[in-house]
Order: C-alpha cells, then sequence, then structure tokens
C-alpha cells in the first residue's frame, strides 16, 4: 500500500513539474501582448512591428519582459506615416528594432540612481543608455536621449514604458566605423586619417564628436579632401581635438544638466571651452559655438549611437580664438 502511494505521489509530481523546454504560461488577459494589443490608440504601430516579426509572441510568455513602446506618434515622426508602412518594412530591421525596445527582466526605471547614460543591455545583446535626472524639480527620465513619457505600466508578465522617438539600434560598433560610414564626413574621415586620430576612435571611450560635414570644411578653406591630405598632421589633431568631447552626451542631456541661462560650457579634447546653446529650453536640441566662431554651428544629423560614443553632425567647423 505504502509503495503505491509513494508511485501515486512520484506520477502526481512528474505530472504538475513544467517543462523547461516549454513557454511558461502567464495570465494572457493581462499579459504584455494583450496590454500591447488593447491600447490601439497609443501602440497601434509598434503592435503591428510585433505581428510582422512574430516577436509578439513572446510576450505571452512567463518573462518578465519590459518593452520600451514608442508610441504611435513617434512612428510618424521617425517616418512611418500609416502602420502599412510598418507592415511592409524590411523583416530585419522591424526584428532588430523590437528586440532593441526589449529588456529581460523588470525595469523599474525611476528606480534607477540618479545618473547620466546607465548602460542597459537588451534582449537583442546591444546596449542602451539610460538618464535618471532632476530638472526644475522634475524628475525626468531619457533612453539614448528620448524621454519616457509613462513610467511603469503594469502587465502580469512586466512593465511597459512608453517613450516619444523610435530608438535607433546600433549600427556601427565605433565611432571611427560610424565616421567612414557616414557620406557626409568624407573631409573629417581624411582629417581623422591624417591626423593619426583613427585609432582613438576605436577605443573604449565614450566620446562624443561634433563633426563638421563637407561644407563645413570647404567652407573653412579646404576644397578637396586632397587639401585636408595635405595639411599638417599636427594642425589637424589640434583642430579635431576641438571637436572631440571625452564623455558620451546625447542632445537632451544638455536640456538637464544647464542652468535657466540656457548656456553652458564644455572642455573638448584639447582642453578648450566650447559652448552650448539651448534651443526653446532644450526642447528643441541645441547650438554650439567655438571662441572664434562669429555664429553657433547648428547640427544637421544627431544621436548617432555606437557602443563607444555618440556621433552628431554640424555644419561649420568650431574656431578658437588664439
Amino acid at each position: 500500500m505504502k509503495r503505491n502511494l509513494l508511485l501515486a505521489s512520484l506520477l502526481l509530481f512528474f505530472s504538475c513539474k513544467k517543462d523547461d523546454n516549454q513557454p511558461a504560461a502567464t495570465n494572457r488577459n493581462n499579459s504584455l501582448a494583450y496590454v500591447i494589443t488593447d491600447n490601439k490608440f497609443n501602440f497601434s504601430f509598434f503592435n503591428t512591428a510585433l505581428t510582422v516579426t512574430n516577436f509578439g509572441n513572446t510576450f505571452f510568455e512567463k518573462g518578465p519582459y519590459t518593452v520600451l513602446i514608442p508610441d504611435n506618434n513617434a512612428f510618424q515622426q521617425s517616418g512611418y506615416s500609416t502602420e502599412k508602412d510598418v507592415a511592409v518594412e524590411k523583416g530585419s530591421v522591424l526584428n532588430n528594432m523590437v528586440k532593441y525596445h526589449t529588456l529581460n527582466g523588470i525595469w523599474q526605471l525611476d528606480k534607477l540612481p540618479f545618473r547620466f547614460n546607465q548602460p542597459i543591455t537588451t534582449v537583442s545583446g546591444a546596449q542602451l543608455f539610460v538618464t535618471h535626472w532632476v530638472r526644475n524639480q522634475d524628475t525626468i527620465i531619457t533612453i539614448n536621449g528620448t524621454r519616457v513619457t509613462a513610467l511603469n505600466m503594469p502587465a502580469s508578465n512586466g512593465l511597459i514604458q512608453v517613450i516619444n522617438t523610435v530608438l535607433n539600434p546600433l549600427v556601427q560598433d565605433k565611432l571611427s566605423d560610424a565616421v567612414a560610414a557616414e557620406p557626409t564626413l568624407t573631409y573629417f574621415n581624411v582629417a581623422l586619417q591624417q591626423a593619426g586620430m583613427k585609432d582613438l576612435l576605436r577605443g573604449v571611450g565614450p566620446y562624443t564628436i561634433f563633426a563638421p560635414n563637407n561644407s563645413a570644411f570647404i567652407a573653412a578653406g579646404f576644397p578637396t579632401t586632397d587639401s585636408v591630405a595635405n595639411t599638417d598632421p599636427a594642425v589637424l589633431k589640434a583642430l579635431l581635438q576641438f571637436h572631440i568631447l571625452a564623455n558620451r552626451r546625447f542632445v537632451y542631456d544638455y536640456a538637464l544638466s544647464t542652468d535657466a541661462s540656457g548656456q553652458s560650457q564644455q572642455t573638448m579634447l584639447n582642453n578648450s571651452n566650447t559652448t552650448v546653446n539651448l534651443i526653446n529650453n532644450g526642447d528643441n536640441g541645441i547650438t554650439i559655438q567655438g571662441s572664434g566662431n562669429t555664429q553657433p554651428c547648428q547640427l544637421v544629423k544627431s544621436n548617432v549611437l555606437t557602443n563607444n560614443g555618440v556621433l552628431h553632425i554640424i555644419d561649420n567647423v568650431l574656431m578658437e580664438n588664439f
């Protein structure tokens, strides 16, 4: 009798034990997948990406996961006018996108330390950078320099954080690669080579580059890339160091770190200062100016993320007064 009871108990144990090779069950009626699908007014573009890639099935699993969801307006600002535009996007692009917006585990971003650009690894293996800071008595959270607009929406298997921009997954590993891949930075890339600074931008960093585009170099007196290549390397090195900052700075970081004057100074690699001005209190970006510039330099492209820093492209060469 005892032997039969023991066998029955063992059979009951193994029949109830979870199969580790199967997705763990969760409450489907309150799962991340359900919450995302149910919020069609805000999340239908992201849900379309999940449907096309079949990645949405992941959010029925136990997880837990934290999903960073760009709202519909964010998708439209990123060039996807309708859900159909998302549906016809390349599968590889959407797959990279949804994985870059997904984190393993529960991430209550408002519980992070008050610090700039704290690295977090996504399920794709790539990093993103979270800032938790106080501005004008308001607590602000950004991811890769973009605002988090709604925090900690709960689901049975995780959390949703809503953001106002579609995050761009890393395309280039290093800043050196990002510069070389950008067709408007041919002159700047030649200058880096001539100055022997390519290895610096292949290093650990982090660095922030304000790179003048080709038109900026031409306006500064370099009519061709050959004219750059024929310039004294020491001269180019001094010039380039005035365009590089020894930390990671997204555009909105300046809005968080600048006082009511709307202006701040930052020390570049050559130990000289540039002036950063907020546009519309930082909500419309920044300009940057050297002591020798008569007008501020405008950003024509910003927040290009790599593993060792951030690249911004500007429309003029930063100049110093000597």
